[in-house]
């Protein structure tokens, strides 16, 4: 199980999907700063009489909380695709799989592999987001010591949103459907799929069903900079452990091509 965890890491970090998106998700994230100076300096030249000012301080516990935006959540996402499927898509989990006593173990090695991806991508968009701020703006590092407990839930969070995208990639062995998942999750635009489900379930004619709201307890719905603590461990926890074991099941029972 190390070796092909190892062998995961390594293929991982040295991949070329990776090293592109990494170097997407900092220049996305640097250029926050130079962006904002850029759009107030031309709201000013527009117009003279142009209201517009920018904050000479910035928050720094959001940018610790929740680094990740729309586009570099998508571009995080769709890298899980790529790794997650690149040993089934060139023939090589063979070799990987016959490493271990049940090639379901294999499933296990990504999701580890995955989430040091997850930490790593976030980590840097958080440092490059406060680089291009601070070039600008001066830093309120008030709040950061909470801020490092919503970034560690909301990791945990991406978590749960990779655990579906692994169950896709590995477990259906679909690239496609994985994809489509992935830019879904990441944009956010599954927030209408779950809110057309809770009125389906709001006419149901019973009390509690008023009550219930689906995208309460959607990972990708609970990323946010203050997420809840307690809901958010547990829906994370619930779909890391249900979504991984019955991955590794489907993957089991089937043959290796």
């Amino acid at each position: 199980m190390g070796n092909v965890l190892r062998m995961d890491m390594y293929r991982l970090f040295k991949s070329t999907s990776y090293k592109v998106i990494w170097i997407c998700v900092m220049l996305l994230n640097l250029s926050v700063g130079p962006i904002e100076k850029g759009l107030y300096l031309l709201a000013k030249n527009f117009s003279s009489s142009s209201s517009a000012t920018i904050n000479p301080v910035f928050k720094v516990a959001p940018i610790i909380a929740h680094p990740i935006g729309t586009i570099d959540g998508m571009l995080l996402l769709l890298s899980i695709v790529w790794f997650s499927y690149a040993d089934l898509g060139h023939g090589y989990i063979k070799n990987i799989a016959g490493q271990l006593p049940k090639k379901g173990q294999t499933v296990i090695s990504k999701f580890i592999a995955i989430e040091f991806h997850n930490l790593f991508l976030l980590l840097t968009a958080a440092v490059f987001q406060f680089a291009g701020l601070i070039i600008f703006r001066s830093p309120d590092f008030s709040g950061w010591e909470k801020a490092i407990g919503y970034f560690g839930v909301n990791w945990c969070l991406y978590m749960a949103i990779s655990s579906v995208i692994l169950m896709f990639s590995t477990g259906f062995k679909s690239k496609n459907a994985a994809t489509v998942v992935a830019v879904l999750m990441g944009t956010g635009m599954l927030a209408l799929f779950y809110n057309l489900i809770d009125l389906g379930i709001h006419k149901i004619p019973f009390d509690f069903c008023e009550k219930i709201s689906l995208a309460k307890f959607m990972p990708d719905a609970l990323l946010s900079s203050k997420p809840p603590i307690i809901k958010s461990l547990i829906v994370s926890a619930c779909f890391v452990v249900v979504l991984t074991r019955l991955t590794i099941d489907i993957f089991n029972k089937k043959d290796i091509k």
